[in-house]
């Protein structure tokens, strides 16, 4: 498979691992809890089909990476070969460890019916679990020593944040893309009170990706490769990536101190309409910036860092 095909997969994964985490921990926080997830984002369901896909693109990107490092065709590996990267490699005890917790989420999807909240809870670790496997097939697993060890950390904690806001924002959309008829006030009021709870849980995300994301670009870009980062593939995808990424906070800016407050108002006033609909335009852009990024994140993923050339 070519490259463009292990990019796809491996984007198609960290979309589907970071919903897995992040839905669930949506309806952790979230104004009216599980139950509102369960009744308004069909949580149970959507679980279990996205951690069903997990499964899939989990054996696709175990196969496609097992190819490139083997050189052989997807459809025909070496048997013998797979089971050596299967059982003796990081690559295979972190696809061992996904599969693991994906068929554990399948599990939790039957019980949010009769412990909702444990059953999200149990959700939001294990596909943190799931979530995290994916440092070790990225740069953060090539790192030796103390620095290696932070590199990985800082890793595993800018997937979890990103999960946590991918799976917000998908919570929202799925929140908003209902039609809103005039007398329906009572999901409004959840939509604003959801962005409004979302505020502090928010700031603590973004924080936590920018130090994580400063702390990778020291280790593999370093300060003195800076100012020749627009020279490489590595560096222009890069630049692209942050630019992306100061545009999705200043439209989280917009959501927070423009349509939030617009929606209250439109709740006083008993007609959300507008509010809404400005809101479902900021989310999808949101969305669509957020999964550019992550096909960034990919593509990145596959290519030399300035650090290790």
């Amino acid at each position: 498979m070519s490259d463009a095909g292990l990019i796809a997969v491996r984007w198609a994964l960290y979309v589907d691992l970071g919903l897995l985490f992040g839905l669930p921990l949506f309806a952790l926080y979230a104004p009216g809890g599980v139950r509102m997830a369960a009744r308004h984002l069909l949580m149970p369901a959507l679980i279990a089909a996205v951690a069903l896909a997990g499964v899939i693109l989990s054996a696709l990107g175990f196969a496609v990476q097992a190819s490139a490092m083997t050189g052989l065709p997807i459809t025909r590996p070496d048997v013998s070969i797979l089971g050596d990267l299967l059982n003796e490699t990081a690559l295979g005890l972190a696809l061992k460890t996904r599969v693991a917790a994906l068929l554990i989420l399948l599990l939790c999807a039957l019980f949010y019916g009769r412990a909702p909240r444990a059953a999200a809870a149990a959700s939001t670790l294990v596909g943190a679990c799931a979530l995290a496997t994916l440092a070790w097939s990225g740069h953060a697993a090539a790192g030796e020593g103390g620095i290696g060890w932070l590199q990985l950390a800082a890793d595993l904690v800018h997937l979890l944040a990103a999960g946590a806001w991918i799976g917000a924002i998908a919570a929202f959309l799925l929140l908003a893309v209902r039609w809103v008829d005039a007398d329906d006030m009572d999901h409004v009021s959840l939509t604003e009170a959801a962005l409004r709870g979302f505020a502090m849980v928010g700031t603590l995300v973004v924080g936590l990706l920018i130090l994580t994301g400063a702390v990778n670009g020291a280790i593999l870009v370093g300060p003195g490769n800076v100012l020749s980062l627009g020279k490489t593939t590595y560096g222009l995808l890069l630049i692209v990536k942050l630019t992306l990424f100061a545009a999705m906070l200043g439209l989280a800016a917009l959501n927070r101190y423009r349509v939030t407050p617009a929606l209250g108002l439109a709740i006083a006033q008993g007609d959300a309409r507008r509010a809404m609909a400005i809101l479902r335009k900021s989310l999808l852009a949101e969305g669509g910036l957020a999964i550019v990024i992550l096909g960034l994140v990919a593509w990145l993923g596959t290519l030399s860092p300035p650090m290790s050339a």
